[in-house]
């Protein structure tokens, strides 16, 4: 079901538009005096962990509106029980090199079978407070946000590998905290 769904939204995100260049934000800068500092962001391998880079990182997902790939409505509390690397566009349909990349993801996904990876369109994204699109969200069983990335296609040359990397250690964090 996964793939068809994606595969769906493959079909219909899937135009001829140049690559999209969205990488990960920066850290929000800090002034101290009339030095600026970059405030410190947690990074695990291809994803921000700290509330500095995303505001909603360890808060419950709030529930939103939002469209699967073949028009169905989409609701928050089908991810609930599953670890999900939820993708999130916008109004604009995904950039080739991005679709590329989350076809790719949405493979390794299917892989593990304690993980899904999905990728909806939201009409607004207030309740999510997401600066820029697609971006993705690694939602625990629980439903909290535990981490945040831009675009997939802005990871380095090794492509997806750091983000499934980052997940499996989140994941593992998540599981036996320190």
């Amino acid at each position: 079901m996964r793939m068809t769904a994606f595969a769906a939204f493959l079909m219909l995100t899937a135009c001829d538009q140049a690559p999209a260049s969205d990488p990960l934000p920066a850290p929000p800068v800090v002034e101290a005096g009339a030095e600026t500092t970059q405030a410190p962001v947690a990074v695990i391998e291809g994803w921000e962990t700290d509330t500095s880079a995303y505001a909603l990182i360890g808060a419950t997902l709030p529930a939103f509106a939002a469209k699967h790939a073949d028009g169905r409505d989409f609701a928050s509390d089908v991810l609930r029980g599953r670890w999900t690397i939820l993708g999130v566009t916008g109004a604009e349909p995904l950039s080739k090199d991005e679709t590329t990349h989350a076809a790719a993801a949405s493979s390794a996904a299917d892989q593990d079978p304690n993980l899904d990876f999905l990728v909806v369109s939201v009409a607004d994204a207030g309740a999510l407070k997401l600066a820029a699109f697609p971006a993705y969200l690694l939602v625990g069983p629980d439903l909290t946000i535990e981490a945040y990335r831009g675009a997939l296609s802005s990871t380095p040359r090794d492509g997806i590998k750091p983000v499934f990397r980052g997940v499996a250690e989140i994941r593992k964090q998540v599981s036996a905290p320190n």
